[in-house]
C-alpha cells in the first residue's frame, strides 16, 4: 500500500438557530467542493476534527450541548478566559467533541480495496483544556445577520504520546498536550442580531488569514448559508425518519452538518450526521441498532427553491462518508458505477441522464423500445448519443430517466478511483481493481478488463477496453439485472 497523502481544510460547526430565511444565491448554480479525495487511491485525512465540515448542534432544548452531559473528563478553562456564558459554552462543547472524536479516531483515512476506511488506531486521551478565547472581529448584516468572530485556544491530553500523529501544524509539549490544528486558527462564530445573548453559529479552522478579511469573509460565507438552513434540515430529518418507521415514534435528537456534497445544478447538497430514538415497546431506543464499532449514521439533504428533502441515509465511519454522500447526491448506485467529468459532476448507473445536457448539451435521442421490457404503461427506453458517449436509459411515463449503460472514449471522464481515458494504462487498472478480470463474461467482447460481482453474475459491471494496446480506449458501465 502506498504511502498516503496529507491535506487540511477548514472545519465548519453549526449550531441550532431558529433562522427561516432562505438564501436565494445558495441555489444559484451547482455546489462544488474539490474532487481530490475521490480519486486518490489512497490519501491521508490528520486532522479529520478540522476538516471543513459543518456540524450543527443537537435538536435539543438547550443550543448548545454543555460536555458535562456525558463527559468525563469534566476538562479545564484558564483563568483570564472572560467571555459570556454562552459563549465559553459553546467552547466548552466544542473541545469535547474534538476530544471524544480523536478518543474513538486516528485522523487518517484512506482508500483500503475502493472503500475508504480508517488507518492505524486512535491514541488515548484522558483530558481537554480551554487555553484562551477572544473576540477577533464584529460583522455587520452579514448575509443577513450580525455575528461576531471568537478565536478559541484549546489542547486535549494523551496518555499515548507516541500513538499521536503530528501533521500539519499540529502540536504536542512534553508533556503530552496535542494542540490537533493549527495554532490560533480555530473560530466559533455567534450571531448576535438580537439583545439578547449569542447564539453559536459554526466553527470553523482558517489558518491563512484573519477575520475581516476577503479570504476570511468568503470563506465563512458558505457555512453560514447552511446555518440558515438549519430549522428546515431538521424538519425533513423528522419526516425521512418517520416515514422508514411508520408505525412507531420516532424522536430526532442530533443533527449535525458535516459538509457540502456535489450535486447537479440548482440543488445543494449536504451530509448531516443524525442522532435519533425509536420508542420499541414503550421504551426509548436509540438508533440505528447496526452501527459498528465507531460508525455514525448520516443523512444527505438535498436543497432546493421548492424546500430541502432527505436523499437517504446510511452508516460509516467519520470521514469515510464521500463516496456514499456523492452516490446519493447525484442518484446513482454506487460511484463505482459512475465516472467524475473534469469540470465536476458523477455520472452513472442509476443516475439521471439530464444532468449531462447541462455539460454537453443536447443530445440525439433515439427510441429503442422496440423489444425491451416494459415496467409500467407509457415508459419507453431510449439511447442518447454524443460525440464519444453513448447511453442507453429508461424513462419512466413521467419523463424522469435513469442510465442503464454508459459507454464512452471521452477522456474529459474518469473513473472514482482515478482511472483516465486515453492516459492510464492496464497495469493502473489492475492495481486500482485488483478483482477485475480479463475472462469472457456477458456480452464483452475485445481486449478488456472487467469490474463487478467476483461471480460474474447479475449485477454492476465497469469495463475497461484497450483495443489491441497497452492504454485505456474506453469504458463502459452496464447494469445486467434479473
Amino acid at each position: 500500500m502506498k504511502a498516503p497523502k496529507t491535506y487540511f481544510s477548514t472545519e465548519l460547526r453549526t449550531g441550532r438557530r431558529a433562522l427561516r430565511r432562505r438564501l436565494s444565491d445558495l441555489f444559484a448554480a451547482p455546489r462544488r467542493v474539490g474532487v481530490l479525495p475521490l480519486v486518490c487511491i489512497l490519501l491521508l485525512v490528520s486532522m479529520l476534527g478540522s476538516l471543513v465540515a459543518c456540524n450543527t448542534a443537537p435538536t435539543s432544548a438547550s443550543p448548545v450541548p454543555g460536555p458535562t452531559e456525558s463527559a468525563s473528563p469534566a476538562g479545564q478553562v484558564w483563568e483570564g478566559v472572560d467571555v459570556p456564558d454562552a459563549v465559553l459554552t459553546a467552547a466548552e462543547s466544542y473541545v469535547w467533541d474534538q476530544y471524544r472524536y480523536w478518543s474513538e479516531n486516528s485522523g487518517a483515512v484512506g482508500m483500503v480495496d475502493g472503500k475508504m476506511e480508517m488507518l492505524g488506531q486512535p491514541a488515548q486521551y484522558d483530558d481537554w483544556r480551554i487555553e484562551s478565547m477572544e473576540l477577533t472581529y464584529h460583522y455587520d448584516g452579514l448575509e443577513g445577520v450580525t455575528l461576531d468572530v471568537y478565536r478559541l485556544g484549546w489542547r486535549l491530553h494523551t496518555t499515548t504520546p507516541d500513538q499521536v500523529l503530528l501533521a500539519g501544524g499540529m502540536e504536542m509539549d512534553e508533556e503530552g498536550w496535542v494542540l490537533a490544528t493549527y495554532p490560533n486558527s480555530t473560530y466559533l462564530i455567534f450571531d448576535v442580531s438580537t439583545a439578547e445573548e449569542p447564539v453559536y453559529l459554526f466553527s470553523s479552522m482558517i489558518n491563512d488569514c484573519e477575520p475581516g478579511s476577503e479570504l476570511f469573509t468568503e470563506t465563512i460565507r458558505c457555512p453560514l448559508q447552511w446555518a440558515l438552513l438549519q430549522d428546515e434540515a431538521e424538519a425533513a430529518a423528522r419526516a425521512y425518519l418517520s416515514t422508514q418507521y411508520p408505525e412507531q415514534q420516532v424522536q430526532l435528537t442530533a443533527l449535525t452538518f458535516q459538509q457540502e456534497a456535489t450535486a447537479p445544478a440548482g440543488t445543494a447538497c449536504g451530509v448531516y450526521e443524525t442522532e435519533y430514538l425509536l420508542d420499541v415497546d414503550g421504551k426509548w431506543v436509540s438508533m440505528p441498532l447496526d452501527l459498528a464499532d465507531g460508525e455514525h449514521y448520516y443523512l444527505v439533504l438535498a436543497s432546493t427553491s421548492e424546500g430541502c428533502t432527505i436523499l437517504g441515509g446510511f452508516n460509516a465511519r467519520p470521514g469515510t462518508y464521500s463516496r456514499q454522500a456523492e452516490a446519493l447526491s447525484w442518484g446513482l448506485s454506487d460511484t463505482d458505477f459512475a465516472l467524475l467529468w473534469q469540470g465536476g459532476g458523477w455520472y452513472g448507473l442509476g443516475g439521471s441522464a439530464s444532468y449531462l445536457i447541462h455539460v454537453l448539451g443536447e443530445p440525439e435521442i433515439t427510441n429503442i423500445s422496440d423489444g425491451a421490457v416494459s415496467y409500467q404503461p407509457g415508459d419507453r427506453w431510449e439511447r442518447w448519443s454524443w460525440p464519444d458517449l453513448t447511453l442507453e436509459c429508461y424513462v419512466s411515463p413521467e419523463g424522469a430517466t435513469s442510465i442503464w449503460t454508459m459507454e464512452t472514449s471521452h477522456s474529459g471522464f474518469r473513473t472514482n478511483r482515478g482511472i483516465l481515458i486515453g492516459t492510464s494504462t492496464r497495469e493502473d487498472v489492475l492495481r486500482a481493481y485488483p478483482t477485475a478480470s480479463d475472462q469472457p463474461n456477458w456480452d464483452i467482447e475485445g481486449d478488456f478488463l472487467w469490474f463487478g460481482p467476483e461471480d460474474g453474475g447479475f449485477g454492476h459491471y465497469l469495463t475497461f477496453y484497450f483495443d489491441g494496446g497497452d492504454t485505456v480506449t474506453r469504458v463502459q458501465l452496464t447494469d445486467y439485472f434479473d
